[in-house]
């Protein structure tokens, strides 16, 4: 038996019922609730295939309860190291064949960002609750003809996601930031009895950016938490 109590309350004035049950469909799409409550890392590998769909890249992300994200993408002889311990962070740039690269400190509102994105993805829509956010019901809409419910996820005025969700069975169709880029789920993968996309797609001004196509993904993969530091010199 599955409770969303907690969902419910940290919907804003005038959801009501229908924002609460949307909310709830929506959460019990991903897997039943002792799977998603037992969540404290996943792994995601995958492949960044560009508009033309030629592979670019590579691309890695290792999140860990509670605030702790590291993703490494690999185009050509650069990989590129962004990582956040849950406190501060850093991004890295190594030319892989010189050995040459650079790094520099991430600012605050950068590390917040990160931090907001991985609890976005480690709580399951939860990730609200840890940030001191809340969710908004913004009623009924059409996303290319499927009748979805559209909820937004607040963090502050400059840092939210607007999804829509299949009002039929709960499936997360689109994702769309403060910044106005736009991610399409397809597909699925199951790891650890939850279900994941197989494939993002990211759109901005109804220009294709991105499609990333995850080979693998682990849940609870063991990490620590001295793999999100600083690297030593």
């Amino acid at each position: 038996m599955r409770t969303f109590l907690p969902c419910a309350i940290l919907l804003l004035s005038g959801s009501g019922l229908m924002g609460a049950n949307a909310l709830e469909l929506a959460r019990s799409f991903f897997g039943p609730e002792e799977k998603l409550k037992a969540v404290t890392s996943i792994y995601y590998d995958g492949k960044i295939v560009d508009p033309s769909g030629k592979g670019s890249g590579t691309f890695r992300l290792y999140l860990k309860k509670p605030y702790c994200q590291r993703m490494e993408i690999q185009i050509g002889d650069v990989r590129t190291i962004t990582a956040v311990n849950g406190a501060e962070g850093y991004r890295q740039q190594i030319n892989q064949t010189t050995g040459r690269g650079r790094i520099g400190i991430l600012h605050p509102t950068q590390v917040e960002k990160i931090i907001v994105n991985t609890v976005e993805n480690l709580y399951f829509l939860k990730g609200t609750q840890k940030r001191n956010g809340n969710v908004s019901f913004l009623g009924k809409a059409d996303l290319q003809g499927r009748e979805c419910y559209k909820l937004k996820f607040i963090y502050r005025d400059t840092l939210f996601y607007e999804r829509y969700v299949d009002l039929e069975n709960g499936k997360i169709l689109s994702t769309e930031d403060e910044r106005g880029v736009t991610v399409y789920q397809r597909g699925e993968i199951y790891s650890g009895g939850i279900r994941f996309s197989k494939s993002i797609e990211s759109f901005k001004d109804k220009k294709h950016l991105n499609t990333i196509h995850f080979q693998k993904i682990m849940v609870n993969a063991p990490m620590t938490d001295i793999f999100f530091d600083f690297p030593k010199q």
